[in-house]
């Protein structure tokens, strides 16, 4: 008995263990199911994670977490455009690293990373992203690149030859203005020209000079050129070839050797189709233009997930009551004494028996009623009522390329027979043989999904969707059952958001029948009619709801370079302006534009005015009438800034206020007024022969404390959401830590404030950043900040979660000071803040002002600092 104990311990605490298991895992998958059906796709991954740890050879367990994280890639991946639509590149940065650690292959949540990631990059550094252009010019570099003419000075000339002049003496002195050797052809005439070309540059004079006389130059060297008639003999003569192989990775070959046939008119060009390869020989510019026209359409194509649930319901519903017979027929048979004849014989006593089919005429008269049958029908009692409710529900998930068709069959294959006759020849008989084969429909719903990927996000679905189902069967021609099939088509195109869901329904199929039988006039009988009949109903519904969302998960990667157009010459002569190897050149095309848009332009000045010296800023010590803080004794006014390289501030004389246009030399004619632009900045540019321009920078005057940031607003009209700093005037000495709080009135709820100070760093530096009450509380709110940039400070201030915004006045952050040097230092202040659907709100902020003293002021003001001004000079 003790062996049979212990030998049943260990089996049963296994099985104990093994239920608990069970018990724990399903408990998990659970607990996932209810998640999925919220929408909490986290925690659901998180619990089908644990499911499947618990019992990891569940294929159920493991489908279920496949699906999960898909779903909540993408939530995090749509969270992650909210957040950097509304300039929150931090959180964006997060949301898009959950994104593709949940979904590896969401190409294009990968794509948007990196995109976000170059952002982030490049605010902690300060600078921009890295243009397509550095990154040519990288490219360039690395590759053998044929002679490029260096002229000796890139400054602008003048040439005045009103009257004609010899072309080779021109050309001669715009060699020697420019350091260059020029060469002529041998078969090349002079002749004589007048031209008057203003302040160009020596690739300028030479393409000028080139197309009115029509010739072209070859470059020898960096200090040699040749001309020669612009011919094209000439130009297969001098013109140096170049072979370059054109790897595609997604366009067609045959495609793009079509479209270089066609745009740049190449002869010889050869294609290798096992490496996907086009091999092209001609001219340095039509290479060049070859390679940016396959570039611009080697592109990998989009693709696209598409979710889809479809939900199928079949109700069919039969009711018979009542009393029916067997046959509602009575039959009558006559029935007559049979007619025999026997034969019999010696030995064997067997004899034959003959019924004749009819009645002799004879035996009429001895019919009777004992001759007569009757057939009655049989009573049948019916009461039977029959429910049915079937249901098909299925989410396929379809990945689909760009311009590819995807097809979705769920249903059945029903046998079709399909009777054929054929002739048959068997000695001398002949025959029609039938011969009977059978062909598979298939019978159910089927979705055929065509995607396209616009550039703006979104999807247009050519869809084609049939449900078919089986309404009977008929009999065919050789008696066998033909079946019966009922469809519904639908054939559309919709367009779609990417993440938007579109709801297909109302493809309801209803039939209906009802039969009575009985009992002619005893039927019609009121109420006792009932007895005598028998009613038979039978319906049938069939609902079909079909939803799909679409989900980006690749897109084309069209770059900014790709937009541009390419200048190639003209028709005669293909040339691509900044590739060809003539004249090293900065324009790309005669399509460039500015560096920016007006607003923006105005927003930079704005920013740089507010890092300069007190003494310098607009509204100080000038029209307005305010006086510049008092300075230390004995202490030099603050010194400009340093501009950036090619730019000097040289201190010139009065008048005070730098943003007024420069007072013109004794003798030199002030220059002509120019238009003041929209928004009250303007940029003046005055050209020299020395190659020189001054730049006058005329801006609107920034008088006041207050300035309005984030979303236009008329003047009127309060800001949502007020910022500040407090103190908003601080006096300390070197060495000091003081603490300046940033304070945030909210006459609305509001979710995220997004600051930015900017100040002296070599007057002020950060200690330390404590995040205030304002927003909320641990739990309730984050707040996040960058010091790694000096006089920069960044602070992203949010309420976490789906958390409502907040209303009032409060303590966003504290920020700890420390006086490194002496002298005044603004805090400017600029922030932007967002409510809970990330939709920008009016904000106004004010700065403040902290002066760095030496020593105590003294009693009596000191004498007022001198005015000083500076004007702008650039070379080119």
């Amino acid at each position: 008995m003790m062996r049979d104990l212990t030998v049943r311990l260990p089996v049963l605490l296994l099985a104990l263990g093994i239920l608990a298991g069970c018990s724990t895992s399903h408990s998990n998958y659970r607990q996932g199911e209810i998640a999925a059906e919220l929408g909490q796709w986290d925690e659901a991954v998180l619990a089908y994670m644990k499911a499947v740890d618990a019992d990891p050879g569940n294929i159920r367990y493991q489908a279920s977490l496949m699906r999960a994280k898909i779903k909540a890639s993408q939530q995090h991946f749509e969270k992650g455009k909210e957040f950097e639509k509304a300039g929150v590149i931090e959180r964006a940065l997060v949301e898009y690293q959950q994104a593709v650690q949940l979904d590896p292959t969401n190409q294009y949540a990968q794509a948007q990373l990196e995109h976000v990631h170059r952002q982030y990059l490049a605010q902690k550094q300060g600078h921009g992203v890295e243009t397509i252009e550095q990154m040519k010019q990288k490219a360039r570099g690395a590759r053998p690149q044929p002679p490029v003419l260096n002229p000796r000075s890139d400054k602008p000339i003048s040439l005045e030859f009103p009257q004609p002049v010899s072309l080779f003496s021109i050309y001669r002195a715009l060699g020697q203005a420019f350091g260059i050797n020029v060469l002529f052809d041998p078969n090349l005439r002079d002749q004589e020209i007048s031209i008057d070309l203003k302040d160009v540059t020596a690739q300028a004079a030479l393409e000028t000079l080139m197309r009115a006389a029509g010739h072209f130059y070859k470059v020898m060297d960096e200090h040699s050129i040749i001309i020669a008639q612009d011919t094209p003999q000439n130009r297969r003569t001098y013109e140096d070839l170049v072979i370059q192989t054109f790897f595609l990775s997604n366009a067609d070959l045959k495609e793009t050797l079509t479209i270089l046939r066609s745009l740049i008119d190449a002869r010889k060009i050869a294609t290798n189709e096992q490496l996907n390869a086009i091999i092209l020989r001609d001219t340095a510019d039509k290479v060049k233009v070859a390679e940016r026209i396959i570039e611009a359409n080697d592109k990998s194509k989009a693709e696209v997930v598409v979710d889809i649930e479809l939900l199928q319901i079949n109700s069919q519903k039969l009711r018979d009551l009542g009393v029916a017979l067997s046959s509602y027929s009575i039959g009558q048979q006559l029935s007559v004494p049979s007619s025999s004849t026997t034969t019999g014989g010696t030995g064997t006593g067997t004899g034959t028996s003959t019924t004749p089919s009819g009645i002799r005429l004879s035996d009429l008269q001895f019919i009777n009623q004992s001759n007569w049958f009757l057939t009655l029908p049989s009573f049948i009692y019916n009461f039977v009522k029959q429910n049915t409710d079937a249901q098909l529900l299925a989410k396929p998930q379809l990945r689909i390329s760009e311009g590819e068709k995807a097809n979705l069959t769920i249903g059945d294959r029903v046998p079709i027979p399909l009777t054929t006759f054929n002739t048959q020849n068997a000695g001398a008989a002949g025959g029609i043989v039938p011969i009977t084969s059978f062909q598979y429909q298939d019978v159910g719903i089927k979705i055929e999904l065509e995607p396209r990927v616009h550039h703006n996000q979104e999807v247009t679905l050519k869809m084609k969707i049939e449900v078919s189902n089986l309404n009977g069967n008929v009999a065919g021609a050789n008696g066998e059952s033909q079946p019966i099939i009922g469809t519904r088509v639908i054939d559309s195109v919709i367009r779609l958001k990417d993440g938007e869901t579109n709801f297909l329904a109302g493809l309801i199929r209803t039939d209906e029948s009802t039969t009575d039988r009985g009992i002619p006039g005893l039927s019609d009988i009121p109420l006792l009619g009932r007895l005598f009949s028998n009613k038979h109903q039978e319906g049938a519904r069939t609902d079909v709801i079909l939803t799909m969302t679409p989900h980006i998960v690749r897109n084309a990667e069209i770059t900014q370079e790709d937009l541009l157009p390419i200048w190639v010459g003209t028709e005669q002569n293909i040339t691509f302006r900044g590739g060809s190897p003539r004249v090293e050149s900065d324009v790309e095309g005669p399509f460039d534009g500015g560096e920016g848009t007006p607003e923006e332009i105005q927003d930079a000045i704005r920013r740089r005015l507010q890092r300069l010296p007190r003494g310098l800023r607009p509204g100080e010590n000038g029209e307005t009438g305010v006086e510049a803080p008092n300075a230390a004794p004995g202490q030099p006014p603050p010194q400009p800034p340093q501009p950036p390289g090619g730019v000097n501030l040289v201190p010139v004389a009065p008048p005070s206020n730098i943003f007024r246009p420069p007072t013109p030399a004794p003798g030199t004619p002030p220059p002509p007024p120019e238009e003041q632009p929209p928004g009250g900045t303007g940029l003046v540019s005055q050209g020299t022969a020395s190659g020189t321009a001054s730049l006058a920078v005329r801006t609107a005057s920034l008088a006041g404390a207050e300035k309005a940031t984030a979303v236009p607003a008329a003047s009127s009209t309060a800001a949502a959401v007020r910022l500040w700093l407090a103190p908003a005037k601080l006096t300390v000495s070197p060495g000091d830590t003081f603490e300046v709080r940033i304070q945030a009135e909210a006459g609305q709820p509001v979710s995220h404030l997004p600051i930015s100070l900017l100040f002296n760093p070599k007057i002020l530096a950060i200690e330390k950043v404590e995040a205030g009450d304002f927003l909320g509380g641990a739990g309730e709110a984050q707040v996040m900040s960058d010091t790694s940039r000096p006089g920069d400070l960044v602070i992203g201030a949010s309420r976490l979660g789906k958390v409502p915004g907040v209303k009032g006045t409060g303590t966003v952050a504290r920020i700890t000071f420390r006086a490194v040097g002496t002298g005044p230092s603004e805090i400017g202040l600029d922030g932007k803040a967002l409510d809970a659907s990330l939709r920008a709100m009016t904000v106004r902020s004010r700065p403040a002002l902290v002066e760095v003293l030496e020593a105590a002021p003294r009693p009596t003001p000191p004498p007022p600092a001198p005015k000083r001004e500076a004007s702008v000079t650039g070379k080119r």
